[in-house]
């Protein structure tokens, strides 16, 4: 992965509030860390292993954090080193609950609640544009409403010129949303969404879902095709995807695509999370806008 596709540079070794020095490291030997990983990494999930693998994973984490923020490894090495981020997702949250504690379920609990109801009440005021209705029954509705409140977000917070830097690709307001998630039909192979990768698109990871939000049956997963990477989430709904997706980008040290730079620093906001990138004034007129909603 390019270094301008990276959150940071080789010399910066800060993620988060912590500094991690080579010295911490130190905590556990080299030959005990490469047992770590190597455990984690071979033993298969299973009800009986799930300890183990999260002890595991715990006990690797300062070298993970090390490795990562200083060596800018691709999104396939991360995953090929530490294959259990695949078929164990929640381990993401683990991760990131360790970079930013206290700060890995805000989102959970904000968004459906807090956030989406006041975003409906802001496009509603100031949105000509026909968006799709959200779905009135079956359990498909709080998903509808969350694609609503995306096409609310990157309408209100479009790319901008000053986002046009390495990596930009034209694009318009209303295919901005493809940039985090996108589509396809019911009963396509989850190998098959690796195919033919957009050099265009670089290698951030977006949310693919196979069908639709406001239909019957839908799967979500993360996806990083030039990387190869296919994340299924199972049975979670499109908030705890788009959460997991979210919190991939920090684990990973992954930069936010410029076409959605703006819409993943209000998600920071959401997080409470020191702005990582320059907060635009329409981020901040925005969230005045929301604090000023009863």
């Amino acid at each position: 992965m390019e270094e301008s596709q990276r959150r940071y540079r080789r010399k910066n070794k800060t993620c988060g509030t912590v500094t991690l020095t080579l010295t911490s490291s130190m905590a556990n030997t080299d030959e005990d860390v490469s047992e770590w990983v190597t455990l984690a990494k071979r033993m298969k999930p299973s009800p009986e292993n799930l300890s183990t693998i999260k002890r595991a994973m715990d006990r690797t984490y300062t070298h993970r954090r090390i490795w990562i923020t200083t060596q800018s490894p691709s999104l396939a090495e991360i995953f090929n080193q530490y294959p259990r981020f695949v078929d164990m997702p929640h381990l993401l949250d683990l991760d990131f609950d360790k970079q930013f504690e206290g700060k890995a379920d805000l989102f959970l609990r904000k968004w459906e609640t807090n956030i989406i109801p006041k975003l409906m009440k802001v496009a509603a005021l100031e949105m000509s544009e026909d968006l799709e209705n959200p779905s009135t029954t079956g359990n498909n509705s709080d998903d509808m409403l969350c694609f609503k409140a995306l096409q609310v977000l990157t309408h209100l917070l479009p790319p901008t010129a000053s986002g046009r830097g390495a990596g930009w690709s034209r694009c318009s307001v209303k295919s901005a949303i493809s940039y985090l998630m996108d589509f396809v039909q019911p009963g396509t192979s989850i190998s098959s969404l690796l195919d033919n990768p957009d050099p265009s698109r670089g290698h951030q990871p977006s949310i693919v879902c196979i069908g639709h939000p406001s239909g019957a049956a839908q799967q979500y997963l993360i996806v990083a095709k030039s990387d190869k990477i296919a994340v299924p989430l199972g049975d979670e709904g499109l908030t705890c995807a788009i959460d997991k997706l979210f919190k991939m980008y920090w684990v990973c040290n992954l930069k936010y695509p410029v076409q959605l730079q703006s819409v993943f620093s209000f998600l920071e906001h959401i997080y409470e999370l020191p702005i990582s990138v320059n907060k635009r004034s329409k981020v901040i007129e925005l969230i005045s806008k929301l604090q000023a909603i009863s």
